[in-house]
């Protein structure tokens, strides 16, 4: 079931106080509109009763697709760390292992900073693709190209929805800018195989991806600063 609780906000360009209602979590198998509202920006928008300004509100929201069985939380970290967010999810995973009858299948449990990885992995997941070997894909992309590609600004992006039989396209964004800059093309073959070794020996992405955050980019600029990636084992 969705969730949507009242909040008081204040406009970010007139500083007019207001409550508002915005959704916590969203089921789109039983609402595909909040889907859609979603995929076109429009999920927790709001239109500013002073002044009119219309601007949309970051915050936590539970992404649940039930009928491929995942949970999405997508917590902006605009109000606090990412080491902060991680360790708040880590209790909330905890809580809802011990709500769940013994048997029921858990669901698969990811987790995203913003909405442009939510939606990328939204349409990954609904085609079917492994996220682990997507973002083994952009790791070794990012490494073969780390001069014209360097993950502290630049993020690489699968675009499902145009992706061919033959060709995955992966969009460069700027993150300063948030632009999309060039197109990459990368072999969908080549994607084959190495999900199917991926399948015959998972050690490998496991440990480079452990979850619940599976993203290249984190994992290449915590390697160059040298420092573990504090992740849990989410499954």
């Amino acid at each position: 079931m969705s969730l949507a609780k009242t909040y008081p906000i204040h406009c970010p360009q007139c500083g007019h106080p207001q409550n508002v209602d915005l959704y916590d979590s969203i089921n789109v198998a039983q609402e595909p509109a909040l889907r859609t509202a979603l995929l076109e920006n429009r999920l927790n928008r709001v239109q500013c009763e002073a002044c009119e300004a219309n601007f949309r509100v970051d915050k936590p929201v539970l992404y649940h697709d039930a009928d491929r069985n995942i949970l999405i939380h997508w917590m902006p970290d605009n109000a606090c760390s990412r080491e902060d967010i991680l360790d708040e999810f880590d209790s909330a995973m905890e809580e809802l292992r011990a709500a769940l009858p013994d048997d029921m299948e858990p669901p698969r449990v990811r987790l995203v900073f913003d909405r442009v990885e939510l939606v990328e992995l939204m349409f990954m997941i609904e085609a079917g693709m492994e996220e682990r070997v997507v973002e083994y894909i952009k790791y070794t992309i990012h490494m073969q190209n780390m001069s014209r590609l360097p993950p502290a600004t630049k993020q690489l992006l699968l675009n499902v929805q145009d992706s061919t039989a033959e060709e995955l396209l992966f969009a460069v964004r700027n993150v300063e800018t948030s632009e999309l800059e060039e197109v990459l093309r990368y072999p969908r073959d080549s994607y084959r195989k190495v999900r199917d070794l991926y399948r015959q020996n998972p050690d490998e992405l496991m440990e480079l991806f452990p979850g619940p955050y599976i993203s290249a980019r984190a994992a290449l600029m915590e390697e160059e600063a040298g420092e573990e990636i504090p992740n849990d084992d989410a499954e």
